[in-house]
């Protein structure tokens, strides 16, 4: 089941960020996290190019996600365990082509 984020308050936001180290241009991120017990639940949107294209969740705490989930045209695919796969997501940035020029 997907983080339902209307639970959750906005904590930061982040332009280019990187996955485990490996830069990726264009890529926006959103944070978004709630109180749960003594710990906290986290859960990262990411965009590109103003497309949602995946979120990653599990507790702030933890080193790695517990889930991620990939978006296509239909919505957001099923949850899977672990972390973004960096080839993955290249894969996706590249079908969607260069981030647009915002002037």
């Amino acid at each position: 089941m997907l983080p339902d984020l209307s639970r959750f308050e906005m904590h930061r936001e982040a332009a280019d960020v990187d996955l485990d180290g490996t830069p990726m241009p264009g890529l926006h991120a959103t944070f978004h996290r709630r109180p749960a017990g003594s710990r906290t639940e986290s859960v990262g949107v990411y965009r590109y190019a103003g497309i949602e294209i995946f979120m990653a969740w599990g507790y702030a705490d933890e080193a790695h996600c517990r889930f991620t989930a990939y978006a296509d045209e239909h919505g957001w695919g099923a949850p899977r365990r672990g972390c973004p796969s960096v080839d993955a997501v290249r894969d996706l940035l590249a079908t969607l082509g260069p981030v647009p020029d915002p002037r």
